[in-house]
């Protein structure tokens, strides 16, 4: 790759690097981070064009460096990825109403939704998750990684990079079985690299529609429904609206925390999530799943 370009920026008060770093379990199953030393390594640019960023915290400012894009696109980067631009004090006064998620703006503080670089990204990572373990679907993916030769080299470091949509026809329905996926994952990841940039997860409107509408045109692709098409909205877009009441894991916390019996209905989750965090479900999503994640630790230490 060419030479990085470098830069730097000021992220807000509560977005500290390091505790980000801590907290980066839930964005593991992207398989898009890389890290060197101090560094960030990650993945970005469209599925065809991917180009690397990295960033490093030194005290208040941020350096950052990018192979194959210039200073603007290398800070926008960051922006996204870190979700720099969502206004976390909000969400805050939120959680201290609340008693579910009260006090996880200590103990989480700074934890911002950790993005993708795209839905089609977003939905791949989706579709191969649906119904499996984290550490099962992990292990799928690595293997898609290696069938696909999916990985950048920037500054010495191998940098996954998502498959695009060529590698993925390239290796077929039985390729992609070969990596663990079932029949009908297969068909719907070649019906999602079959439909190109012109497909329903290309659309630039996704992260402006009405939650509904943008659901809707996602889940008009093969294999996919409102949990994989919350998932890909989610992680892809930078919503702050979107709760995904179906997760398996978001009703487990649910119950676990006496606000819903694991039967409830997905509506009666949602509109939990609507009673107390309106505007930000994905926040409510991505804090709830934190805290079951670290409550279990606990449990188990």
């Amino acid at each position: 790759m060419p030479a990085p370009t470098r830069t730097s920026l000021t992220p807000p008060r509560l977005a500290s690097l390091p505790v980000e770093r801590s907290q980066l379990e839930y964005s593991s199953r992207s398989l898009v981070f890389a890290e060197d030393g101090p560094r960030i390594l990650r993945a970005w640019g469209t599925p065809e064009r991917p180009w690397v960023v990295a960033v490093e915290a030194r005290g208040e400012r941020w350096t950052v460096e990018a192979w194959g894009a210039d200073p603007p696109q290398a800070r926008q980067a960051v922006r996204e990825l870190f979700s720099l631009d969502h206004a976390l004090p909000e969400f805050y006064r939120l959680v201290r109403r609340e008693p579910t998620l009260a006090g996880t703006e200590r103990r989480f503080r700074c934890l911002r939704l950790p993005r993708d670089a795209s839905v089609y990204e977003s939905l791949l990572y989706a579709i191969i998750g649906q119904q499996l373990s984290v550490r099962a679907a992990l292990s799928i993916q690595r293997r898609l990684f290696d069938r696909t030769a999916s990985v950048l080299t920037a500054g010495r470091v191998e940098v996954p990079s998502v498959p695009p949509p060529a590698a993925l026809t390239r290796l077929g329905a039985d390729g992609l079985r070969a990596t663990g996926l079932s029949g009908a994952k297969c068909r719907a990841i070649l019906d999602l690299a079959a439909a190109g940039p012109r497909g329903p997860d290309r659309d630039p409107e996704l992260a402006r529609l009405p939650l509904d509408d943008a659901i809707e045109r996602l889940v008009a692709l093969r294999g996919v429904g409102r949990w994989t098409a919350e998932n890909a909205l989610l992680r892809g877009t930078g919503r702050t609206d979107v709760f995904v009441a179906g997760d398996l894991g978001i009703r487990v916390a649910l119950a676990e925390n006496g606000v819903l019996p694991r039967h409830a209905t997905e509506q009666a989750a949602r509109a939990w999530a609507e009673a107390w965090y309106p505007g930000w479900g994905s926040y409510a999503t991505l804090y709830l799943w934190r805290k079951l994640v670290a409550d279990r630790r606990t449990v188990a230490g």
